[in-house]
Formats: C-alpha cells, structure tokens, sequence
C-alpha cells in the first residue's frame, strides 16, 4: 500500500505518484557533430544516452560521445542521431532546490522520494490501433511545434516489422509508413505516441503549476523509456520500440566475388517472438534481395533504440486520454 499522499488518474484505481517509476524523460532531440545545450532543472540531476548510433560494420568504428555536467549536456558524434535526457530528483540537501510537490516514503532506508515534476515531462498523448498499409501517411493529433516521440509494438502474435518516416500534414506531426518489399508484410500494431504537452486534465484532482502555466495533473502517464543497445530483449509484458531502419548488412556468395551475395535490411520491431514471448528487438529483417556487383556494397548498423513496457499505458490510457 502506498504512504501519504495518492492522485489517481480519474476513474481508477491507479496511483500516479506512487505506482510509476519516476525519472522523467525531460527532452527527446535530433543531434549531430558536437554541441551542447543547457537546461534550468533545479533539483533534478541529469543524465543523457543517445539512440541510433551508426556504425560501418568492418570498415570503421566510430566515435560517440555524451557527457553532462550539472544542467549541461554535451556531445559529439559522428553523425545524426538522437539523444534523450532523463531528469531524476535528487535527494538531500540538493531536493530543496525543487519548486513542486514532494513525498518521502520513510518506511525504506534511505528514504523513497516520490516527485510530481515541475515541468512537463513527456506524456502519453494519443493511442492508435492500426493495420498500416503501404506508404499510409497517418497523421497524428500532435501540432508539428510540440516535440514528439511514438513507439510501436505488434497487436497479434507476431513482430510488427513496421517502420515510417516522419512529417508534418496540416499543421500536425504525420506518420508514412514503409513500402512494399516483399518479405515480412506490416502486421496489426498499436502506437504510443509522447509528446510535451497536458491532455484531458481532470475538472477536479491533483495540479502543478508554475509561472502561471500548468505543467502537471494527475491524468498524465509520464514516459519511462529505456536503452536497448542492439539486439532483442524479451519480458514478461509487452513491449515497444522505437521507429528506426537499424541495419544494412550483405553476406558474399563467394570470396572471389566481392560484389555478388545476399544484400538484408532490418528495423526495429516489437511483438511475440516464435515462443509467444514478448520481445523488442534491433534485428527485425524486412528487406532481402540478391546483390551482383564488382564491388561489396557498404554495410551499417545502428546500434541502439528505445523502448518501452507497455503495461501501465495499455491498462490506462482510456481513463488518461479520455477516450
């Protein structure tokens, strides 16, 4: 049973504060070469990962850097990529820094410090149950000014091989999914998408302001995502990845032929695996065609995504979103 203080989102019985694990994703952005930015996050200690990492598999190892200090996150990298910046609450002297609301669970040792953010985090926003057809262009209900991030994860009992580019139509993010490449068809999937933004806050629970504005109720489901560097990860529950092409590799029909074999591309998927267990994976083979050149084609891997278990948002997202 959790202590003190609880805010359900409306209509359950599902305690925000207490039942999630807090380490609010604070910003999801597109990087590239060296940079930093700095952010005003006062009681809250941050750290930094990167997604989609690229490599040239046997020609060259690249580097990729990220490193924060205080409220400053820096990075160089040798090409596009994304990075994420979890912000967790620190305790002790430096917690009286934070302007928001504040529990402490005494019952554990040290203390367990439960927090509502005093900015807006990264929200479930909008859940959509698909079966995307071919060069589809979904568009989402997330204005294309709002920074955004969507996962996806099969619907049946099988990977969903799904991956879209991302634009923008009427003024909204929008989702173009995959053509046709005559291995693994897209399969029935639902996408999460986050973005920083409030929805559906209640006419009566648990607010946050700050400088006027609100930046948290208690119907918000916070993003809690992870790092998945390669290959597949299975769980208990079902999981989602994010949206990326991770791989182009070709295997040579014969030595004396370096231009001539077996040419595969592959994406990040979630679903069953061929047990029935719930897996993420990095190595989802989508494409595959035979390859007859004078010379070996080039071969990448991006070696790292995102992921999500699904558990929470799949039991609440109704009574969150107010469908």
């Amino acid at each position: 049973m959790s202590m003190g203080f609880q805010a359900f989102i409306k209509g359950t019985s599902f305690d925000v504060l207490n039942a999630m694990s807090y380490n609010f994703i604070a910003d999801i952005g597109n990087i590239s070469g060296s940079g930093s930015k700095t952010y005003s996050l006062p009681g809250f200690n941050l750290s930094a990962a990167l997604m989609n990492t690229f490599s040239s598999v046997g020609v060259d190892a690249r580097s990729y850097n990220i490193s924060v200090s205080g409220q400053t996150v820096s990075w160089n990298v040798s090409n596009a990529c994304k990075m994420m910046v979890t912000a967790t609450p620190s305790t002790g002297a430096g917690s009286s820094l934070y302007f928001g609301f504040t529990l402490y669970d005494y019952s554990t040792n040290p203390p367990t410090f439960k927090i509502a953010p005093d900015f807006t985090p990264y929200n479930l926003v909008q859940v959509i149950d698909i079966t995307p057809a071919y060069n589809q262009v979904l568009q989402t209900n997330i204005p294309a000014s709002v920074p955004m991030v969507a996962f996806h994860r099969a619907t049946n009992n099988s990977f969903d091989h799904v991956w879209w580019t991302e634009g923008t139509q009427n003024g909204y993010w929008a989702l173009t999914f995959r053509g046709n490449t005559g291995l693994n068809a897209m399969q029935p999937c639902r996408i999460y998408l986050f973005a920083k933004i409030l929805v559906n806050a209640p006419n009566w629970g648990f607010f946050l302001y700050r400088n006027g504005g609100m930046v948290w109720h208690n119907n918000c489901l916070p993003l809690k995502m992870n790092i998945l560097n390669g290959g597949t990860i299975k769980g208990g529950s079902p999981l989602a990845v994010t949206n990326s092409v991770t791989g182009c590799l070709f295997q040579q029909s014969d030595p004396a032929f370096p231009g001539i074999g077996t040419q595969w591309f592959e994406c990040a998927s979630a679903g069953r695996d061929s047990n029935g267990i719930y897996s993420a994976t990095s190595n989802d083979r989508y494409a595959q065609n035979q390859v007859s050149g004078s010379v070996r084609p080039p071969t990448w891997v991006a070696g790292t995504i995102g992921y999500i278990d699904t558990t929470y948002y799949d039991q609440y997202y109704i009574q969150s979103l107010g469908y």
